[in-house]
């Protein structure tokens, strides 16, 4: 093991530890896969090049030049821009929602996440705990699943969907004639798809486009 690598994994490593993430969080927020990012921690690979440098910054919301200093390279700090840590709002996360209640309304609402502003779609966003195992491993128990309001998504499209006036569920839409059939992602035979006709309404209020959660 390179103690040049290894140095700079161990740094990477407690400034994580620091900035209080998990490695899947830093993973998902640098774009790169958690296997890969343990290699790094564990100095098992090279030093990364300077691109996937900036995509560790960015995953760690640190200045692009504080890693490319651990890294031990002589470019100056000013060349680089520092990721700001700072445009984040709070995103309500949901429990029951009624129908004929609008749903960023105060009784819904049971927290709130804070979740970096770029690339948030215009409109209308929430989070909805995933309580079961019918998603997974797309989907694990537990996990936060940020919700884009819309009342219509594509074929295979993974959609928050409210059942039973007040009972809201999370599956994969699939359309067949004049009914919408709820799809699990999860292959057991325990989770059974779900059909929207006349006799058995359902209406979809969102699109599932992102998905939290922690190791």
């Amino acid at each position: 093991m390179n103690d040049k690598n290894k140095k700079f994994g161990q740094q990477i490593k407690e400034l994580r530890h620091q900035r209080g993430f998990s490695v899947r969080q830093t993973a998902l927020q640098a774009q790169m896969s958690n296997s890969y990012l343990s290699q790094i921690e564990n100095g098992l690979v090279n030093i990364p090049k300077p691109i996937t440098l900036e995509k560790l910054a960015k995953g760690l919301r640190v200045p692009v030049g504080e890693i490319f200093q651990m890294a031990g390279l002589q470019s100056q700090q000013s060349e680089f821009k520092a990721y700001d840590s700072h445009p984040l709002v709070s995103i309500p996360v949901l429990g029951e929602i009624a129908c004929g209640t609008p749903i960023i309304a105060q009784e819904n609402i049971e927290d709130y996440l804070p979740t970096p502003k770029a690339g948030l779609p215009m409109g209308t966003n929430f989070y909805l705990k995933c309580r079961g195992e019918s998603m997974a491993p797309t989907i694990p128990n537990g996990a936060f699943v940020l919700i884009h309001q819309q009342f219509q998504v594509e074929n295979g499209d993974i959609a928050a969907i409210l059942l039973n006036e007040n009972e809201t569920t999370l599956k994969r839409v699939q359309y067949q004639d004049d009914q919408v059939i709820l799809m699990p992602d999860n292959p057991s035979p325990e989770f059974q798809p779900i059909i929207i006709n006349r006799h058995n309404p359902g209406q979809i209020i969102g699109k599932a486009i992102q998905v939290q959660f922690k190791l």
